[in-house]
């Protein structure tokens, strides 16, 4: 006999927090549903704490298989579900313990495809980006509306603070994308353009503990696996192309590549720039002439992208002119950081000139 809702745990090395997340979700107020807990490979004593958990529990369901990171355990924990519908937790998370109730029966009151609440989060690392994600998480919509790129946009990505209908999820086959990180992005993204209508619960009924070891805490470390952020919404394209999303939001569209380019760019070392340049030089370069932007703003974006190994060039250019100039006059050790200041700051100026370039040829093409 299936339950109202399946709520899927991925679980991967969390002795430490699992037990936390688990009394949260037995406790619900709402009685009628599964805990649907994927052990993705632990080598620590998760699955030991799941086996105890489950054995106080029947509503506990445990689904063993090799590592294969947060999108394989949670596509896993799908393909195991029999609840009309889904919902997602994290091990190192917490549900308010009438979360599962007040989310369906938003969902059966007011027949919605999907509903979303507020989200709190509390700080184990990166406190200084608090005010980003109290406005980030902030609902910014109230009650029942129809989905509308608006909405789209001026929501939060994440899937744990909401509730889908299974039945949409399986008939568009949404999966998290393999072996890529920003799966939330894709997930959300791709349910959004094939739902028509979302309820706002303005409560904050899921917590979300930032870890200095947490994948977003190593975006902003600058890590290598900031591309795919970009290599996630190329995956989107094909998404919304195969559903009969893409020719209606096109310039939508754009405007999200713009967005997740400079996301990947910005939060990535730098030896990985040109790669990530590349990656969007030849998609757009292989897409734009079929798919053509329509909104002037969004258009100037794209074609600053395509300028930006331009900008690169001079900078670097620049850099070692720089470079010879030091060799030359042996400047002092001391005196360097004065020089990379400089050299900074040349940078920016670069960007802002190629900016104002591009803003006078579209002044230009209006006329």
């Amino acid at each position: 006999m299936s339950s109202k809702v399946s709520v899927i745990v991925p679980v991967y090395n969390c002795e430490k927090l699992v037990n936390r997340s688990l009394e949260k979700l037995t406790n619900q107020t709402l009685k009628d549903i599964e805990i649907i807990c994927v052990n993705d490979g632990s080598t620590d004593g998760s699955l030991e704490i799941l086996e105890a958990w489950a054995k106080k529990d029947k509503r506990i369901k445990i689904v063993n298989q090799k590592n294969g990171g947060l999108s394989s355990a949670r596509n896993t924990g799908i393909k195991n579900a029999n609840s009309s519908y889904l919902m997602f937790c994290d091990a190192d998370d917490e549900f308010d313990n009438e979360m599962c109730e007040i989310m369906v029966q938003a969902i059966e009151r007011e027949k919605v495809d999907i509903v979303a609440c507020g989200t709190e989060v509390e700080y184990d690392a990166h406190s200084e980006i608090a005010e980003s994600d109290k406005n980030y998480y902030r609902i910014k919509f109230f009650g029942k509306n129809y989905i509308n790129e608006a909405i789209t946009l001026q929501t939060d990505v994440s899937v744990c603070d909401k509730l889908f209908k299974a039945e949409i999820v399986r008939k568009y086959k949404i999966a998290f994308p393999d072996k890529l990180n920003n799966e939330d992005y894709y997930f959300y993204n791709a349910y959004m353009s094939v739902a028509k209508t979302i309820f706002f619960v303005n409560r904050k009924l899921y917590t979300y503990i930032r870890h200095e070891n947490s994948i977003m805490s190593e975006n902003f470390d600058k890590q290598s696996y900031s591309p795919d952020h970009l290599l996630v919404v190329k995956e989107l394209f094909n998404f919304y192309k195969k559903h009969g999303f893409l020719e209606k939001h096109i310039d939508f569209f754009w405007n999200q590549f713009s967005e997740s380019y400079w996301f990947s760019y910005e939060h990535s070392a730098r030896k990985f720039h040109g790669e990530i340049h590349k990656i969007a030089k030849d998609f757009i370069i292989k897409n734009i002439e079929k798919y053509q932007i329509n909104n002037p703003k969004v258009k100037k974006k794209i074609f600053i992208i395509l300028r930006n190994d331009l900008v690169h060039k001079i900078i670097r250019g620049v850099k070692v002119k720089m470079s010879r100039i030091y060799r030359k006059i042996n400047i002092a050790y001391k005196q360097q950081d004065f020089i990379n200041k400089n050299i900074e700051q040349l940078e920016q100026n670069v960007y802002d000139m190629s900016e104002k370039v591009n803003e006078v040829e579209g002044e230009l093409d209006g006329n």
